[in-house]
């Protein structure tokens, strides 16, 4: 019976001793991503909540593009969707695009 609480213990704190598992990209369409936002009024807190993480390209200028890459599930030659996002300084969504 002491082996076996033994064996426990070691396995508990093994367990504590992992790193967090990493979030997974968000799996969504790029299309369906972009309904999401909305053009003068969603902010860069809002897309971030709304869709995660994204490649960002900041500017001199102040200006921000986000982009956001659809994930497939299949091998293929062509490339995979994006949304692409630019805020302005201010942080509001200037403009989007699926390509």
């Amino acid at each position: 019976m002491k082996a076996i609480l033994a064996a426990t213990a070691l396995l508990a704190g093994c367990a504590l001793l992992q790193p967090p598992p990493k979030p997974a990209a968000p799996a969504f369409s790029a299309a369906a991503a972009a309904n999401a936002v909305v053009i003068g009024k969603s902010t860069k807190a809002d897309v971030l909540a709304a869709l995660g993480e994204a490649v960002v390209v900041d500017f001199p200028s102040g200006y921000e593009v986000w982009v956001y890459r659809e994930r497939r599930q299949e091998k293929s030659a062509a490339p995979a969707p994006e949304l692409v996002l630019l805020f302005e300084p201010s942080g509001l969504l200037a403009k989007t695009r699926v390509r």
